[in-house]
């Protein structure tokens, strides 16, 4: 950590912060030092990297006596960008080592539902192990605000709802910049701050404890082989990414189907209840050209296994029927029902990523060689979003999937982040495995 003091126009120092000796710019990666971040003009118009309709960024000279920047035409402004891309930079970056994570997953796999239900429980359980999960930026995380109101928080809990299917050219998950020229379309991440508690073991060391998670969500089709552009880094994330979490469909794998219930409206009806076209991808293959692509963007041969572990997430596990030694009706946490603290009970996860494992082995062992040719570490974790099967629905013309919110009961979707929590984030949590 480097510490900062900020010369107000008196002279004096006015304010002073401790700041990283290396900020990453969470939308094109590039690494700078503090000193170097831009501001974000209110007035001034026609950005040279960003175009003509965003506020110019600058490179303060001037400063109030709050250490607020003064750009050009003297209005005070806090909103920081990169050196490079221009793109916003919320300021817990400055002083808050990153966690770059990656969700990778076929189109209608259910990334949204995962990440919108996971974010939701993470809010109220982190605190129960000793950390505060909060927006590190509330505007570039805008889309899950949308999706958590529409299933968390709606005014008519018994009415079947649903959220809207992610689409490659989304303008909330990608955003364009003009380097060196070129016009190259960057993700926008999710961003939220990791924070201890005065109830975390290592408080007194918050500064070592905390993270700023940066979470990157595509839509399946930007995985899709042959599919990427040369102006395009949407997926370049997965590259920096120290963690990458891979949604397999039990859905989108006939082999599984004979483990399913019988009931389920999704093998009555299929993924698309509205008779349009399904584009089933076989999801080994998808995972296959992910790595390609990191091994690429690393520089590293096409036979390397990554540095990086792989928490292959299978959603929509409610739609499992009785499988021997394996179930997510119970939360794997200990403490969760008294008052005190929580934690995970690791060996309890290993124990079904195991059992899983032989399941996906047995009927699709393409998948799981697949898998574990790419990381030296892969861990099996079921999830549902839900907790039970959806809703067929008729709106208009159109036939979708929805539930009620008040019958959301989801199991099992904050196991990934916190598993790796306990596993790589180092002195983040604990388990209840001291061994680990």
């Amino acid at each position: 950590m480097a510490q900062q003091a900020v010369v107000g126009q008196s002279g004096s120092v006015s304010w002073g912060k401790k700041l990283l000796r290396k900020v990453t710019c969470p939308n094109c990666w590039h690494v700078f030092s503090p000193e170097d971040v831009l501001f974000v003009a209110r007035i001034d118009v026609n950005d040279p990297v960003l175009g003509p309709n965003e506020y110019q960024r600058f490179s303060p000279v001037r400063f109030t006596v709050k250490g607020e920047a003064v750009d050009p035409s003297g209005v005070a402004t806090t909103e920081m960008a990169c050196p490079r891309c221009h793109l916003p930079v919320s300021e817990p970056l400055l002083e808050v080592p990153p966690l770059f994570i990656s969700i990778i997953g076929s189109g209608a796999s259910g990334k949204s539902y995962f990440l919108t239900t996971m974010t939701w429980q993470l809010r109220s359980m982190m605190p129960r192990m000793g950390l505060a999960f909060s927006d590190a930026d509330p505007i570039a995380n805008s889309p899950v605000h949308e999706y958590e109101q529409t299933l968390f928080m709606n005014p008519h809990p018994d009415q079947p709802t649903d959220i809207r299917k992610t689409q490659p050219d989304d303008n909330r998950l990608h955003t364009s910049a003009i380097i060196d020229g070129v016009t190259i379309r960057f993700p926008r991440p999710l961003q939220f701050l990791l924070w201890p508690t005065p109830d975390h073991p290592n408080y007194a060391d918050a500064q070592r404890v905390g993270r700023v998670i940066v979470v990157y969500d595509n839509a399946g089709e930007d995985f899709l082989p042959s599919i990427e552009q040369a102006n395009s880094a949407v997926v370049q994330h997965m590259a920096r990414s120290a963690i990458l979490l891979m949604l397999f469909d039990p859905m989108q794998e006939p082999r599984l189907k004979g483990l399913f219930r019988a009931d389920d409206p999704q093998l009555v009806h299929g993924l698309r209840p509205d008779g349009g076209p399904v584009v089933v991808v076989r999801q080994e293959m998808l995972l296959k050209e992910a790595a390609v692509r990191m091994r690429r963007y690393l520089g590293i041969s096409q036979t390397a296994r990554l540095q990086k572990p792989l928490i292959v997430v299978i959603p929509k596990f409610d739609i499992f029927g009785a499988l021997p030694g394996v179930s997510i009706a119970e939360e794997p946490y200990s403490g969760l029902k008294e008052k005190g603290p929580v934690r995970l009970r690791l060996a309890e996860v290993n124990l079904t990523s195991e059992r899983v494992r032989e399941i996906l082995k047995d009927r699709c062992p393409e998948f799981v060689a697949t898998a574990e040719s790419i990381s030296e570490f892969v861990r099996y974790i079921p999830v549902s979003s839900f907790g039970r099967s959806p809703e067929l629905l008729t709106r208009g013309n159109q036939r979708f999937y929805g539930i009620k919110p008040q019958d959301i009961r989801p199991r099992w979707v904050t196991v990934p982040l916190i598993y790796s929590f306990c596993r790589w984030g180092q002195m983040v949590l604990c388990s209840t495995d001291r061994r680990q």
